[in-house]
């Protein structure tokens, strides 16, 4: 079955359109769903972070809702697509991230690009300047992302 691009429209936000990001996941590997709701949450301004929700789900009003701090020019659309992506299976397979879980989520086109957009750009979204030259602290110190 041949799938072709939707059209943008007008843009959700500011850079990303999110309602065709959505719409193509879900045409693409959640067809036999209806639609989720996806929309961008609302902007928290926090100094200083040492981790980040980039998703989440409410099982209750089966909405879901992308972090804003994604909706810039510096975020990769399939790396967005990614978490739409975690967040539908929430809707399919609940809450647990367990071996299934895990194994329809390594079902994502650009499941491997995603996981390395945001190990080398975890920092962006933490608001942390980098600094080449600094050694990351020890493990247990290190940022940390969210995705449910």
């Amino acid at each position: 079955m041949e799938t072709r691009p939707l059209p943008l429209g007008i843009a959700d936000h500011r850079h990303h359109y999110l309602t065709s990001l959505a719409d193509e996941v879900h045409r693409t590997y959640f067809q036999k769903y209806t639609p989720l709701t996806v929309r961008w949450g609302q902007q928290i301004t926090r100094k200083k972070r040492r981790s980040i929700r980039l998703g989440s789900y409410n099982h209750i009003t089966t909405e879901v809702r992308i972090h804003p701090l994604l909706d810039s020019p510096e975020i990769p659309a399939f790396f967005i697509q990614s978490i739409i992506h975690h967040e539908y299976l929430h809707h399919v397979l609940g809450a647990s991230h367990n071996r299934r879980f895990h194994a329809q989520e390594r079902q994502f086109r650009y499941f491997r690009e995603s996981k390395e957009w945001i190990r080398r750009h975890l920092w962006l979204l933490l608001g942390i300047k980098r600094n080449r030259n600094l050694v990351m602290p020890v493990q247990s110190a290190q940022p940390q992302m969210v995705l449910f």
